[in-house]
């Protein structure tokens, strides 16, 4: 499952952006089974000195994320992925732009 797949990534990840002064945060659910949710998600929040973000990753293979800067609130960037077809999806590469926008707490 792609989702479960982001969810590893994504820890494994976190070890690399914390050298890059960026926290990584997984988002916390209600203690809901997940058996009962239609389309069940998994995200992760990131901070850095400038800018704030957010990566939801949906059972359906759908994905969103988002970057604001933190002096201004703007958001700077927003990208709705719709479902990928491929079986194997590089989150370095697809989430470049997130991590770019995240560092800079500027539009890519």
């Amino acid at each position: 499952m792609l989702r479960h797949r982001f969810e590893h990534w994504a820890k494994r990840r976190a070890v690399t952006l914390q050298s890059e002064q960026i926290r990584t945060e997984q988002v916390q659910k209600d203690d809901v089974d997940e058996r009962l949710i239609l389309d069940p998600s998994t995200g992760f929040r990131h901070e850095s000195r400038l800018a704030m973000g957010q990566v939801t990753v949906w059972e359906s293979r759908q994905m969103e994320y988002e970057v604001l800067n933190i002096e201004t609130e703007e958001l700077i960037l927003w990208k709705y992925v719709e479902k990928s077809d491929r079986n194997e999806v590089d989150f370095d590469e697809l989430l470049q732009e997130y991590f770019q926008a995240l560092k800079s707490g500027c539009k890519p």
